[in-house]
């Protein structure tokens, strides 16, 4: 990847004034730093050049193909050299990443071409700073998330064994659980013209009910997040359009074992019954199960080689959405975010950078 060219000192203050708020236009950013528009329009295009600006993504259009709601985190990753010993100091690598399930999400889709708003609460310390200037980067609209003054960014940290599978992670959503639900009311225009809505379940109980509540004929997607996260929404679940979850959480929602792919299918049928129209449950190597009261079916895994799993399905999800957004059938859908899933799987980061719809689309 080529390095991007420094800014000047100016470039650099037109590009925070830009990151704090998106959509201001090209005047009212002039008026913060006492300088005409022109002087503003030729940083504006140098910053674009230079790669920090993706276009003329700092102006957002009033309505969002696809709105997510929930959890923006900062992920703290340590990887073990060796196998974990418990109880034990472990020689490995720490990272810092941007994530959050519907960050992570949210990012996904704009890497696949989808015109996306994150709404979700943004603290004011320098690790939501990564979290806008990432946004920004890839052109995830962050103009309608929440600006928290009180509590510090929501966060995650994992442990990964040596080959990348997750044995332990704690999640802090403090930030997200104290966002009110007056600034979900403040965005019913968006809400309610948006093609899709996608929530996760770090968003607490009374705002998830507020929005499968308000906006009933909305196709909403769920993503579970685990087991834990969703247990506070077991009785909603059914206002929900489309459920992904894995097997753990297909299970628990059912109310039931899963040991064979019988029970896959039997878990899926009682979700549908709840009132879900499309069900997606992952199994891992086995790879997904897609229902709804008109097909379904397994798909195979996509996976060739496995470098860190914690991303894989927020990656899926986003898939999901982008074939319910391209009217793809649910064996489509299916075979799309498997695809998405595996591409994810190949990078340390939670999104893969590569990632975008031609190399999905050839991925094999």
């Amino acid at each position: 990847m080529r390095k991007k060219k420094p800014m000047t000192d100016i470039e650099s203050e037109v590009y925070h004034v830009i990151l704090s708020n998106p959509m201001l236009s090209q005047i009212e950013i002039a008026h913060q730093l006492n300088m005409s528009r022109t002087a503003v329009s030729v940083h504006i295009s140098n910053l674009t050049k230079k790669g920090y600006i993706l276009g003329r993504s700092y102006v957002i259009g009033e309505y969002e193909h696809a709105v997510v709601i929930g959890a923006a985190m900062i992920d703290l990753y340590g990887k073990s050299f060796d196998p974990l010993i418990p109880e034990d100091s472990n020689p490995g690598r720490i990272s810092i990443h941007p994530g959050g399930v519907s960050r992570n999400i949210s990012e996904n889709l704009a890497r696949l071409g989808i015109k996306t708003s994150l709404i979700t609460s943004l603290a004011q310390d320098p690790f939501s700073e990564i979290i806008r200037r990432n946004c920004l980067e890839v052109g995830v609209n962050l103009s309608h998330a929440y600006e928290n003054k009180e509590d510090p960014s929501t966060m995650y940290v994992a442990i990964l064994d040596k080959d990348g599978e997750m044995k332990l992670a704690l999640s802090d959503t403090t930030g997200l659980d104290n966002m009110p639900q007056a600034h979900l009311e403040s965005k019913d225009s968006v809400l309610e013209h948006a093609d899709i809505l996608v929530i996760d379940a770090s968003l607490p109980r009374h705002l998830v009910a507020y929005l499968v509540n308000k906006y009933p004929e909305q196709k909403i997607v769920l993503d579970p997040v685990s087991i834990g996260k969703v247990s506070h929404l077991k009785d909603l679940v059914g206002k929900f359009h489309t459920i992904k979850c894995n097997r753990m959480e297909a299970a628990y929602l059912a109310e039931m074992e899963i040991n064979d792919k019988e029970d896959v299918k039997k878990a899926a049928s009682i979700l549908l019954d709840k009132g879900i129209a499309q069900v997606f449950i992952t199994l891992g190597q086995e790879g997904v199960y897609y229902a709804s009261h008109k097909e379904s079916g397994f798909a195979e895994s996509k996976a060739k080689r496995i470098v860190n799993v914690t991303g894989a399905g927020d990656a899926f999800t986003a898939g999901i959405v982008y074939g319910m957004l391209s009217n793809y059938s649910m064996s489509d859908i299916a075979d799309f975010a498997s695809r998405v899933s595996a591409f994810s799987l190949e990078s340390m980061l939670t999104v893969n950078p590569e990632l975008n719809i031609e190399k999905v689309k050839n991925f094999t």
